[in-house]
């Protein structure tokens, strides 16, 4: 019996020796790991702490200012609500942000998109963009329930705001910075970057420095305190060589064309307008473009986004015989003042290339052919001349080369010549080829950038000049000086073009500047786009008006102003506007009248 009781007491005592040592082991533990916590990892968990309290926000620049030659706006910032939801002390996000949809106004997609950026367990930042562009009732809705939304705040933001649609081709646009191009700041909520234009080649110098601010916050997320801030530095303003007037009345003067006006400043290479219609409204890319919209602007047939002024393409048509003329004075063999007689035909072997006046022109020389515009005439005088002399000279003057390229897309056009065709064809030039060419048909191809700067450097007889879209300090350049050309063939040259314009037999005499004492020159042309059958010529060339849009002739004039002391060039191209006389010139008649007040 005492036995028994001994053995009950020494289990007892052995069960209290192990609980003792449990409980001995388990108070170690919790002193190991409150050590750990609160002295070892002190510094640790206080940054954590801190990190909980305390928010780092950037402060987005100010966007530089671009604006025109006169100082008006082209594109400025506005401040615009903003609803912004912070997640990085919240546990029930969902829960949240469907809150909030109750006081904003989304679509089904936009909140299905919203709902998936917040579960992406790949995200990188703290805070969403729920609503840019807040109305006024959606403020007030949120403002009044803001204590049962947590995380949530609204904020003033500046956004791109553009004045000029006409411009936009200019302008460009901003959007949201992509991950692959710029990792760093598609991390920073609100950012934007250029796309396209002025705003993307100077996107660095518009941009300007990010601001940083350390905010306090409570458990809900939402900022009780500022505690530090260092504001960014703005952006730097652009002043660009365009006016904005200028670039409204050459859009506006247009209609209901689709064409491009490009006018410069030929004393110093300054581009006063850089008209491409239709264009497009960069507004509508400064907050989310919806998808409907962007559906509408590619699949529009005139194509906005498609920059005419620089990328753009077209025959030259009749202006390039100012080219041939220039080639063939450059030959001291030619005659300028030796009659040709034009039939209105001229055949070549077994084929006959005809003049636009079908009954001909008569006997005429060089300056005549040119204001009168006469195919005949060029037709025979290409062939003395020769393809690569031609080729030669069209380079010099401008053609074939790409302007601004580090702004805008820009297309070299084409200026063809035997080693041309050799190595896109591999086929051998013909003559034929080469009386094609006189008249800009065929395969030669150019902008309306190339047309304006070839025309300033005739006006200026001869001055390489380059065109520039910034505004410039000084009112006359100094561009070197062609010696390829003799100064009595730029005589001729510009007497032909005066002519055109304001004697009775040219052209354009239809769109001269009358009760003045300032004339224009230019050259017009008409671009066909389509062949024309020997059948149909039999029977009658159908008229433009008959025709489908897309099979009618393109209208382009170049020209300076005023004839005396040149100070502006321009090109103008009425895409599928038949006539250049008729279409083009009248349009380079009102834009003279317009550049008169600022002679």
């Amino acid at each position: 019996m005492i036995k028994k009781k001994k053995d009950k007491n020494q289990k007892l005592h052995r069960r209290l020796f192990l609980f003792g040592l449990f409980k001995l082991a388990s108070i170690l533990f919790i002193l190991e790991r409150l050590y750990n916590l609160q002295i070892k990892q002190l510094d640790k968990y206080k940054k954590l702490a801190e990190n909980n309290r305390i928010n780092l926000m950037f402060i987005l620049p100010s966007r530089g200012l671009i604006l025109d030659r006169d100082n008006k706006i082209l594109a400025e910032n506005k401040k615009q609500y903003q609803l912004i939801y912070r997640f990085n002390n919240s546990i029930d996000e969902l829960i949240h942000i469907k809150k909030l949809f109750k006081y904003v106004d989304l679509k089904e997609l936009e909140k299905l998109n919203l709902i998936k950026k917040l579960t992406n367990k790949k995200k990188t930042f703290s805070e969403i963009i729920i609503k840019s562009n807040l109305s006024w009732t959606e403020v007030a809705r949120v403002s009044a329930n803001i204590t049962e939304l947590r995380g949530v705040s609204i904020e003033t933001r500046l956004v791109r705001s553009y004045k000029s649609i006409p411009s936009s081709h200019v302008l460009g646009y901003v959007t949201k910075p992509d991950k692959l191009n710029y990792p760093k700041l598609a991390k920073v909520s609100g950012t934007v970057v250029g796309k396209i234009g002025i705003e993307k080649s100077f996107d660095k110098e518009l941009q300007g420095k990010f601001g940083i601010k350390k905010e306090e916050v409570n458990a809900h997320g939402r900022v009780v305190n500022e505690i530090s801030r260092v504001d960014g530095i703005s952006g730097k303003d652009i002043q660009l060589s365009i006016s904005r007037d200028l670039q409204g009345f050459c859009y506006d003067r247009l209609g209901e064309n689709t064409g491009s006006i490009v006018a410069m400043n030929a004393q110093n290479g300054e581009i006063l307008s850089f008209v491409s219609k239709p264009s497009f409204d960069s507004n509508d890319f400064s907050n989310d473009l919806p998808q409907n919209k962007w559906n509408d602007i590619i699949k529009n047939e005139f194509k906005p986004m498609f920059n005419r002024a620089s990328t753009g393409t077209y025959p030259p048509g009749s202006i390039f015989k100012l080219i041939v003329s220039l080639a063939a004075l450059n030959n001291a063999e030619f005659n300028p003042n030796k009659k040709y007689f034009c039939n209105g035909g001229y055949k070549f072997g077994n084929q006959i290339f005809h003049c636009w006046k079908k009954e001909g022109h008569g006997y005429i020389n060089c300056e005549e052919a040119i204001s009168m515009s006469c195919d005949c005439y060029f037709y025979d005088i290409s062939l003395k001349v020769g393809i690569e002399k031609i080729s030669e000279i069209a380079v010099i003057f401008g053609l074939g080369k790409e302007y601004l390229k580090s702004t805008f897309s820009s297309s070299k056009g084409i200026i063809p010549n035997k080693v041309w065709k050799k190595t896109y064809f591999n086929t051998v030039w013909t003559k034929s080829d080469t009386i094609v060419a006189a008249i800009g048909q065929g395969y030669t191809l150019s902008t309306p950038l190339q047309l304006a700067v070839m025309t300033s450097r005739i006006a200026t007889e001869g001055r390489m000049v380059i065109p520039s879209i910034l505004k410039s300090t000084s009112v006359k350049k100094e561009f070197p000086k062609t010696s390829v050309i003799d100064e009595k063939a730029y005589k001729l040259i510009k007497s032909g073009m005066f002519k055109t314009v304001n004697f009775a037999k040219g052209t354009a005499y239809g769109s001269r500047l009358l009760n003045t004492n300032v004339y224009m020159c230019g050259k017009t042309a008409t671009s066909q786009v389509r062949r024309i059958s020997m059948a149909e010529r039999e029977k009658g060339i159908k008229k433009n008006e008959e025709l489908p849009r897309e099979k009618r002739d393109h209208a382009l004039f170049a020209g300076y102003f005023p004839h005396n002391k040149p100070k502006y060039a321009f090109s103008i191209i009425v895409e599928h506007g038949g006539s250049g006389s008729k279409s083009a010139a009248p349009i380079a008649k009102d834009l003279c009248k317009k550049l008169t007040k600022n002679l």
